[in-house]
């Protein structure tokens, strides 16, 4: 049995590149596959176990199911930020915790496509349990899920692997910023997980708006930060370095895509000691448009013109990061 579509449930739609394209009533969204939007938040205890829900027997999707996070679907002309509070507070009794924002992971399957941001919540109990959300719940480590023979939401699994990932590292001093088409788990961001624990991957999915959206949801009130950008993660960071001048005490620049999103150089220079490499044969972010929009825009800037293209493959792995990343 499907709960009563009530006028507060109209859903957002998107496309496969997170970008709203519409809304419509959760029945319809359900009865079609069509792509919307989650908040999945993780409920962590002192401990380090996550609260485990299961899943009412009413439920739309997943029902009777064992469910690593709390949430649900973003309302039309809702944040995700405003979803995940809202949630929390409808399925577990938690208002006004803190919540860490971490990454956007995406989901499909025949009778699912979601954008889901993923949220950490420190709380230790005792909650309040929405019955016709929520038949109960339980804290579980990481280890016992991963154990458990018990049925998950297909999904939960793989989004809790990647928070136990970036939990060991949400205090790190340096943030990778990846390109348009690409992921935290792309060839660069893979290669800083692989080599520094104090490197933070994130996914980063949506226009430019939505992408700053959740780096500020990540970065919280940090200050003195390393961004590392590269293509449109590097104009991403300076995005940033210009609306928080203290955000980030160094900046390292791939390839940064300054021709794009219209931007324009701020009316003062910014301060940051920035790095930027760049590849002679770049068609896509040209040398001779790039350079002089960053000259415009830094005060401290040190220029590597390198004989690569926009991927900058050869550069990127020639490249001293530990000397980088430790200055």
């Amino acid at each position: 049995m499907e709960r009563p579509e009530t006028p507060q449930e109209i859903v957002a739609l998107i496309d496969r590149d997170n970008h709203i394209i519409g809304a419509s009533g959760r029945a319809r969204m359900r009865a079609e596959c069509l792509g919307h939007r989650a908040a999945a938040i993780f409920v962590r205890n002192g401990e380090g176990g996550y609260f485990v829900q299961r899943r009412a027997a009413t439920k739309d999707i997943y029902p009777g199911c064992l469910d690593v996070a709390a949430g649900g679907v973003v309302l039309a002309g809702e944040r995700y930020d405003q979803a995940a509070a809202r949630e929390l507070a409808e399925e577990l009794g938690i208002s006004g915790q803190p919540l860490a924002a971490l990454f956007d992971h995406y989901y499909e399957a025949a009778d699912n496509r979601v954008w889901s941001r993923v949220y950490l919540c420190q709380h230790d109990g005792p909650f309040v349990l929405q019955a016709s959300e929520v038949a109960g719940g339980s804290f579980m480590s990481a280890r016992q899920i991963a154990a458990s023979t018990d049925t998950f939401t297909p999904d939960s699994l793989t989004m809790l692997s990647r928070v136990e990932q970036l939990a060991r590292r949400h205090r790190a001093s340096t943030i990778f910023l990846h390109g348009l088409d690409s992921s935290g788990l792309g060839a660069k961001g893979e290669y800083f997980q692989r080599h520094f624990d104090h490197v933070f991957c994130p996914d980063f999915s949506g226009d430019l708006a939505n992408r700053l959206q959740l780096l500020r949801e990540i970065v919280g009130q940090r200050e003195g930060l390393t961004l590392v950008g590269s293509s449109y993660g590097g104009l991403m960071a300076v995005c940033a370095a210009m609306r928080r001048p203290r955000l980030a005490r160094r900046l390292i620049l791939m390839a940064p895509a300054l021709n794009m999103g219209g931007f324009q150089p701020p009316a003062q220079k910014i301060t940051t000691p920035t790095l930027l490499v760049i590849g002679h044969g770049d068609t896509v972010t040209p040398p001779e448009q790039v350079l002089p929009l960053a000259q415009a825009t830094f005060a401290n800037l040190k220029v590597h013109q390198v004989d690569d293209d926009h991927h900058l493959t050869d550069a990127f792995l020639a490249m001293n990061w530990r000397q980088l990343l430790e200055e």
